[in-house]
């Protein structure tokens, strides 16, 4: 990728308070900012990003962070939360760099010429656009001054609002601080496979375990810090190269997304229930692939406006805004009507709230 095509649309900082409440939040660290603070920074109108799901985050060397975003809006917002269509209507993914109180949105092109920050190989050669093929952000990580983001690439089979078909896994990594791409791979096992690989990353010593969804639950794999390349996945009972093998760690109904961390000394595995179900369980394990048991219910996805098109999904866990007695979890909304995103601008962007520890531990 060549600098001259990324372009840095600077976001308006819309988290505004006045005389001691500015001050305060000022030295307020951002792992004890409350929740309202998280959702008023994606509340834009317009100048980079207006809206969007998939809600991944990182923390970068520098002490930014950075947020990974699936489709996103990008057009002019008015003062009422109407959204101006334009065309394309929306983008298929973005990168929003937290500085401070302050947002940028990166994306390849002119947001007319409907380029995303990552694009299939088919898209950058002409062969298709992004109309009928794509990328869907996954989770990602840092590692020696580079970012690795994984990717779900998607084709579009017809126009129905669920019309549309995995195809494989890549892994996309960049340079930093300046976003750079520097490599593009595909992971080949994961070709053809109804398992989404990169919905979930946990890096531990010289071993990284990364998560997917698929038929019968949720499944890991396992690989040396050369992410692409020897994956092992989990069986049951041990570990083989072969994928046909693999089976998901746990039955847990869950969503396509979903959050592995480690603390106090547990791993966690958060989940939002399947079918769009409004409800977010954990569950905990003293090792990375399981057995998970101590479910609990630890928050319930409110539907933010009287319309019954709306849904809540894929809720996830961003770790490093924790502090001693609580931690950062986010949640997608959207709408089975394209419209609505057109009359209500506010119903599509993420949402926050704070899960105390003591929910998902005996503290």
């Amino acid at each position: 990728m060549k600098n001259n095509f990324l372009v840095l649309l600077v976001a308006l900082t819309l988290f505004c308070c006045e005389g001691d409440k500015k001050d305060e939040l000022e030295v307020t660290p951002f792992r004890d900012r409350p929740a309202s603070y998280f959702d008023s920074l994606f509340i834009s109108y317009g100048n980079g990003f207006t809206g969007g799901d998939g809600t991944y985050s990182v923390e970068l060397p520098d002490g930014r962070q950075l947020w990974i975003f699936g489709d996103t809006f990008l057009g002019e917002v008015a003062s009422d939360f109407t959204r101006k269509k334009q065309s394309p209507l929306y983008i298929r993914n973005s990168f929003v760099v937290q500085d401070g109180d302050s947002i940028i949105t990166l994306h390849q092109g002119e947001p007319w010429e409907f380029k995303s920050m990552m694009i299939p190989h088919e898209v950058l050669s002409g062969v298709r656009d992004e109309h009928q093929i794509w990328y869907w952000p996954g989770d990602a990580f840092v590692r020696d001054d580079t970012l690795h983001v994984f990717a779900s690439k998607f084709t579009q089979l017809d126009t129905g609002m669920w019309d549309f078909k995995f195809l494989e896994t890549a892994l996309i990594s960049y340079s930093l601080p300046g976003f750079q791409e520097i490599a593009h791979q595909v992971i080949p096992k994961t070709k053809d496979l109804n398992i989404h690989f990169g919905h979930a990353v946990l890096q531990e010593d010289k071993t990284t375990y990364i998560y997917g969804y698929g038929q019968g639950g949720a499944y890991v794999a396992k690989t040396t810090n050369e992410v692409a390349d020897d994956w092992q996945f989990f069986t049951g009972n041990g570990w083989t190269d072969n994928v046909e093998e693999a089976v998901p760690m746990t039955d847990a109904d869950g969503s396509e997304q979903f959050s592995i961390i480690k603390t106090r000394d547990k791993y966690v595995y958060l989940t939002q229930e399947g079918e769009l179900g409004t409800r977010v369980f954990t569950y905990t394990s003293n090792t990375p692939y399981g057995p998970w048991g101590n479910q609990r219910l630890v928050y319930n996805t409110p539907i933010p406006y009287d319309n019954e098109n709306l849904f809540t999904y894929n809720s996830l866990i961003h770790p490093q805004f924790a502090n001693d007695s609580t931690i950062l979890l986010s949640y997608n909304t959207n709408s089975f009507r394209l419209e609505d995103h057109f009359e209500n601008a506010g119903i599509y962007r993420p949402r926050f709230a704070r899960i105390p520890f003591a929910e998902i531990f005996d503290d």
